[in-house]
């Protein structure tokens, strides 16, 4: 390639933790023309800058427009090029398959954003996106929008998701899979080079682990590509996002190159966004997202809530019929949020200043809620929802049923497992205002790694708000042994030939080996193995420290290999394991180590305080072992049994208090909790207190009812700074007594 060019570097220095870079390009009629550009960002609150890669002939011809590519550079990188060797994405640099010279032979504009994340007081930072962990107010998923809007009016694009893209590389390719699984409404395609799979993320505040493995079904819409090198020290965690992501997206695929961790196969991997413009996927019918912050935007639908703690909200199925919504704190099984109050404005679909019946239909309880809702003169609707699981049917009243799959459950094993034929049992409701006849449904394979062996059942009447299972099961065999997770799709029929499509995901485990070597953990301190080669001692578990799984205890499993101490990620359906819904899990992360950002999880389970003596409890166990830069994942099956009597007293969680002066108490135990109160201490002068009892009953300023949120609203009292220390007393009279350590504000 003829290149030519001229660099006339201004100034380079480094002041208040900024580079200062001016550039003045003199390029060839054969190149892209290459521009620093800034512009000032309402969302970030300053200048962000960017470069923008023009495709030749953008200026002789002012009617053209454009597709845009979006790319976000990785680690030590800035918009310009690498801090470390000051390498940019032009000339020679990567062998030539780089930004500049694709822009060149291809109609396509290409924007590097800018993803410097300095923090006060630094005069530089190497690490951008304001990820792993989160240590500014900066979000920059929020910014992206803003700059799109920003390029869609200052240059020839084509403005439409359509005909606009994300790639990035690393810690950029990251990025690329957050923000096009966040935005699905903005973008048809991303390209993600070597990125890492997990981050901390979201609020400053109220961060949490985000895992791309976890988050596969914000992707409804997008075509996805991972370019990944067999010697990229990430590789094993793309393995192991590969064996979830191949098996439930059917527009994913990824290729391995003879590389390290590069932007390998740049020019395939945008001839493959290209692709993507010239046949763009469709919005779904139904789609589902999952998102980190309390209010978003996705196909213009609006959600916004209260919460200020970590979590997710989750929307799936949605459609003008409904919607299914929850918030759990992690994924994909974390523990449900009921006490969160949040809101769903839809888009403009349905008839102006109508009335619709909403049901709300919650699948666990089968508790039905009808409300009357007009929409307004937009034809909006605003749905106010909580932190639980809740099924949406949005009706007129001479509407068709709509049914859905409120469940499923595996009847003759613990958990899902290969070569055995599995008996699947699933529960449909019907959110319509009519009832379901004849009802049946045909479960189908989506991969070749399963065998069905009885595809169809019969649910006969399915009432307007009710729940019903089917009639007999069906049944299926795993094939491969390497698969991890299943995806079937369910179809349900009625007598008038309406048509309902569902999908079932279901993770798949292993039955053996029996692992033997194990310690039960229930509130002493262990030697344990840690951030992948280290040894920490930690206290663990929450009981009498007997060693043994007593009734009411939190224990953590740990498993003995090559002389260390492994805590364990466990899944058990034994109906003795986490009453009421409790799930807790903790994290080991192994960026020290391997330098990737992800973690190992472990679980804290709950034993039931009516758990019988001598009961035996299967847990299928999961830990890693490391192999720089690969990890291990051992799996197998514990055994435990359960002894004794619950002499163990409820442990508190957290503790909030909501700008109308309600305080909140989050608390769990093995059994109910039969009471809760507070004492609060004005911090300037510890003589003036007052004790206040908390409830859980849905009244007296309480959020919702048996939650174990115990809440109550206190009168106004004026502007005071308290200390708090919370107490709780269960069923068998164990009793907590625990000081918050923060200082509470009321007024």
């Amino acid at each position: 390639m003829n290149f030519f060019k001229s660099l006339f570097v201004v100034k380079t220095s480094l002041l208040h933790g900024c580079l200062l870079f001016f550039t003045f390009f003199s390029l060839d009629a054969q190149d892209a023309k290459i521009i620093d550009q800034s512009h000032y960002s309402n969302v970030l609150g300053e200048i962000r800058n960017y470069r923008v890669f023009l495709p030749q002939g953008y200026e002789k011809n002012s009617e053209k427009r454009y597709p845009v590519i979006y790319y976000y550079h990785g680690w030590s990188q800035r918009y310009f090029g690498s801090i470390r060797d000051f390498q940019a994405d032009e000339g020679e640099s990567n062998g030539g398959d780089n930004i500049a010279n694709f822009a060149a032979q291809h109609d396509v504009i290409i924007i590097k954003a800018d993803g410097f994340n300095r923090r006060p007081n630094e005069e530089y930072y190497l690490r951008p996106y304001n990820v792993s962990p989160v240590e500014t107010y900066r979000q920059f998923p929020l910014y992206f929008p803003e700059l799109v809007n920003h390029i869609d009016n200052k240059y020839r694009t084509i403005a439409d998701r359509n005909h606009r893209a994300i790639s990035g590389l690393s810690m950029g390719g990251f990025m690329t899979f957050w923000i096009s699984g966040k935005y699905p409404h903005l973008v048809s395609c991303a390209g993600n080079f070597c990125g890492s799979t997990e981050f901390v993320v979201g609020p400053y505040d109220f961060p949490v682990e985000y895992r791309h493995q976890d988050m596969y079904k914000n992707y409804g819409g997008v075509n996805l590509r991972l370019n990944y090198g067999d010697k990229d020290f990430i590789r094993a965690y793309h393995q192991d996002m590969n064996k979830i992501w191949t098996q439930v997206i059917d527009n994913y695929e990824y290729k391995v190159y003879d590389a390290g961790h590069s932007t390998a196969g740049l020019s395939e991997m945008f001839e493959f966004l290209m692709k993507s413009f010239e046949n763009p996927p469709a919005k779904p019918a139904k789609w589902n997202h999952i998102d980190v912050y309390p209010a978003f935007t996705v196909w213009d639908y609006q959600v916004n809530s209260d919460r200020n703690i970590p979590g997710f909200t989750i929307l799936e199925n949605v459609d003008r019929r409904g919607f299914k919504c929850s918030v759990r704190t992690f994924l994909p099984d974390g523990e449900l949020m009921p006490s969160v109050k949040l809101s769903v404005t839809t888009p403009p679909i349905y008839n102006k200043d109508q009335f619709y019946q909403i049901y709300d239909l919650n699948p666990l309880t089968e508790e039905l809620e009808i409300n009357s809702i007009k929409s307004d003169n937009k034809g909006q609707l605003r749905i106010e929802l909580d932190g639980g699981i809740q099924e949406i049917g949005i009706n007129k009243i001479d509407d068709d049923p709509n049914l859905t799959v409120a469940s499923y459950q595996i009847e003759n094993h613990n958990w899902v497992t290969h070569n055995k034929k599995m008996d699947l049992s699933v529960r449909l409701l019907n959110k319509g205002v009519k009832a379901g006849n004849n009802v049946r449904a045909k479960l189908e394979a989506t991969r070749k790694s399963v065998d069905i062996l009885q595809a169809e059942s019969v649910f006969d009447k399915i009432e307007s708000g009710k729940i019903k299972q089917s009639s007999s099961t069906f049944s299926f065999r795993i094939k491969e042994n390497e698969v991890e997770i299943e995806r079937f799709k369910l179809t349900i029929y009625d007598e008038k030939g309406n048509e309902w499509t569902d999908f079932i995901d279901v993770p798949i485990m292993i039955d053996e080996p029996l692992i033997k070597d194990f310690i039960i953990a229930d509130g002493k301190t262990f030697e344990v193995a840690a951030a992948g080669d280290d040894t920490v001692s930690v206290f663990l578990g929450k009981g009498n420290g007997d060693g043994k799984a007593n009734p009411g205890e939190s224990i953590v499993i740990l498993a003995k290999d090559e002389g260390q101490n492994y805590r364990t990620l466990l899944h058990s359906s034994d109906p003795y394991v986490n009453p009421g819904g409790i799930h807790l899990r903790e994290s080991d992360n192994w960026s020290s180590y391997d330098h990737v950002g992800g973690s190992a999880k472990y679980s804290i389970p709950v034993i039931s305080s009516d758990s019988p003596e001598g009961h035996l409890i299967r847990f299928f166990a999961e830990y890693w072992l490391p192999d720089y830069p690969d990890h291990i994942i051992k799996r197998g099956v514990v055994e435990i049994q359960v002894e004794g009597t619950d002499t163990t007293s409820p442990e508190l969680e957290w503790v909030k208090v909501l700008g109308d002066n309600i305080i909140c108490a989050k608390f769990y135990d093995g059994g109910p909790i039969i009471s809760a109160n507070a004492k609060l201490t004005l911090k300037e002068n510890p003589e003036q207190s007052f004790d206040i009892e908390l409830y859980d009953n849905g009244e007296e300023g309480d959020l919702n009812n048996s939650d174990r949120v115990f809440s109550r609203k206190i009168e106004e009292r004026g502007f005071g700074l308290y200390q708090i220390q919370v107490e709780a007393k269960d069923i068998f009279g164990n009793k907590m007594i625990k000081e918050h350590p923060e200082i509470i504000i009321l007024h």
